[in-house]
């Protein structure tokens, strides 16, 4: 699988939290024949199965969520311009001038517009913007916007993915679509190896507004553990020094947490070691602010672990991954099927 090119296709599926539905037939596309079932589920998210063959198969889930922050469309004022209400988390100190697409019954091309510094008093230069200060200009009448853009109308983000320094790419939408990545890029390398258990991808919904998609999913999944995998922030000079084992290009952080297994992921740890594949261990102490925390909680609750990918500028349009990060973590999740781990004793 050639990761970039496949990182620039999944970064540009349209699935603000809520409207995920626009990208499930390109994301089926995408996948092709990785996977030998696809399920839309009523809440926004997609099930990929790979099966082994075997009767009465274990089944392992990975869950990487596809939606993406984003916005709504709340209003549209007289002189044509889009009021809009956030979906997820977004700091509005990054929206002035930012291109969007605006995804109506037409995709249409919108830019935020705010008051120019020349016009700003002293305490407005020095604060964030509210976002209800803010508003999208796209250069359509105020009648066609209503027909094309009408409020609830989800937008999203307009930015192409590119090439840095070494292995790092910054674009939008890695939250969470390049562990996406990670787990195709997997399935790819475990084509033909002879499995014992089904692998089941949840390409889980509204993982930013709730976690829908990953009580939903596992629900109808009801797999025999669970592996989250999603972005953490990647440690920055100056942070905090808890930060400092998430350091970007040196691996995947494995989180042990009062809200995952331990002996899942002690498990993970050992492959890694085995392996000689680059980790991090990082310590949460309660919930990650993951889709993980959600697995515990469903039917008698699944044993579950957590593998996050570091990454700078969470919820921007221009978040920075290290692709070694992202090939380290698919072939971590491959030795670690391949070794037949579900046959951990969780009850110990």
């Amino acid at each position: 699988m050639l990761l970039f090119e496949t990182a620039q296709k999944l970064s540009q599926l349209p699935a603000v939290s809520g409207r995920e539905c626009l990208a499930h037939e390109e994301l089926k596309e995408l996948c092709g024949d990785l996977f030998d079932e696809y399920r839309f589920t009523p809440t926004g998210s997609v099930i990929a199965i790979k099966r082994c063959g075997k009767p009465d198969a274990k089944k392992v889930m990975l869950d990487a969520h596809l939606d993406e922050v984003g916005f709504l469309v709340k209003d549209i004022a007289e002189n044509g311009f889009l009021k809009i209400v956030n979906v997820g988390g977004i700091d509005t100190a990054i929206l002035s001038a930012a291109e969007v697409w605006v995804l109506g019954s037409e995709k249409i091309l919108g830019v935020f517009t705010s008051k120019p510094p020349h016009l700003q008093t002293a305490g407005e230069s020095e604060k964030k913007p509210k976002l209800s200060d803010l508003a999208i200009d796209t250069g359509l009448p105020t009648d066609k916007l209503k027909e094309i853009a009408p409020i609830g109308t989800p937008v999203a983000y307009k930015c192409e993915v590119s090439r840095m320094i070494g292995n790092r790419i910054c674009g939008k939408s890695f939250d969470d679509r390049i562990c996406m990545l990670a787990i195709m890029q997997a399935v790819e390398y475990l084509k033909d190896a002879e499995l014992d258990c089904d692998i089941y991808a949840l390409f889980a919904s509204g993982e930013e507004t709730g976690y829908v998609g990953a009580m939903t999913g596992a629900f109808e999944i009801d797999p025999d553990y669970a592996i989250a995998l999603d972005v953490c922030n990647a440690y920055v000079d100056g942070a905090d020094n808890m930060f400092k084992a998430r350091k970007m290009g040196a691996g995947c952080a494995i989180s042990y947490s009062a809200t995952t297994c331990r002996e899942l992921t002690t498990n993970i740890i050992d492959t890694a070691k085995k392996n000689n594949i680059p980790y991090q261990v990082i310590a949460e102490p309660s919930r990650t602010g993951t889709d993980a925390h959600i697995h515990q909680l469903v039917r008698a609750g699944i044993p579950g672990a957590l593998i996050s990918i570091p990454l700078y500028n969470m919820h921007t349009y221009n978040e920075i991954i290290d692709l070694d990060d992202v090939d380290n973590t698919a072939k971590l999740l491959t030795e670690f099927i391949k070794g037949g781990s579900l046959k951990v004793n969780f009850q110990t």
